[in-house]
């Protein structure tokens, strides 16, 4: 069984960039139990195939700003949901032009909430663990307190997407590509609503409570918008300090 150790806000948080750019539909509180139980796994270090990370409510309570008197159900529910989730990730294939991969990969293949100890216990999918275990080459991270004080699923997915690219200091997306790794299906057709009630809010969300400042443009063809710019710089005065993970000549993350 895994450690129980404290979660704590200076966790870091690490995923495979291929996971990050991946479709991802989740409630808030599933999307932070997942990278709650992210955190928690170390980088580097074998995990082991039936591995289980048991988080304590107090402790989640404290990182997302949540009373703890409602924070019981709140896992409860969150843990039940996430058993039947999954992960998708859409790639070109190598040798058939016009041709995309699908595959589906499940989040978690035990979920358990021990009513009395006010704990969750996660065991991750064998196949989701390389997505967060510095095995790839590309990776992503951040500390868990960034996305602390995030109010929506949207906000926190597009931290990734923006953190994945801060040494850069941009991006464009495709809106086509959005969509997808936001999993909106029908969901905000018109471009004037999806900015309205998806991005514009998330944007603002990550200029007040994290350490990015982020500036959107819509990018057109025409008079149609066919994607958005993203103008990414760190803020000086909350310090990333990230802990350099263990250096592995075939894992260089980023």
């Amino acid at each position: 069984m895994g450690n129980l150790n404290t979660l704590d806000g200076d966790m870091v948080v690490s995923q495979a960039n291929d996971l990050v750019e991946a479709t991802q539909s989740f409630t808030l509180n599933e999307k932070r139990l997942l990278i709650a139980m992210a955190a928690k796994i170390k980088p580097h270090v074998p995990t082991p195939k039936n591995g289980l990370y048991t988080l304590h409510a107090d402790d989640f309570a404290d990182v997302f700003g949540m009373e703890t008197r409602h924070v019981y159900e709140i896992l409860a529910d969150a843990a039940g949901r996430l058993f039947n989730r999954r992960i998708r990730k859409i790639r070109d294939h190598a040798t058939r032009k016009g041709k995309r991969i699908i595959e589906d990969i499940r989040v978690v293949w035990k979920a358990v909430y021990n009513d009395g100890e006010g704990t969750v216990t996660l065991g991750p999918s064998p196949d989701l663990i390389p997505y967060l275990s510095l095995i790839h080459r590309d990776f992503t991270r951040y500390k868990l307190r960034q996305i602390g004080q995030l109010g929506s699923f949207y906000a926190v997915r597009f931290y990734e997407l923006m953190a994945q690219y801060r040494n850069a200091g941009d991006r464009t997306i495709s809106l086509e590509r959005l969509r997808e790794m936001l999993d909106l299906g029908e969901k905000y057709k018109d471009v004037k609503n999806l900015r309205v009630r998806v991005i514009d809010p998330a944007i603002a969300e990550i200029n007040k409570h994290t350490d990015l400042r982020v500036v959107v443009t819509p990018q057109r063809k025409g008079r149609k918008v066919v994607g958005f710019h993203f103008d990414i710089t760190q803020d000086d005065q909350i310090p990333l300090d990230l802990p350099e993970p263990a250096h592995d000549s075939q894992n260089e993350p980023v």
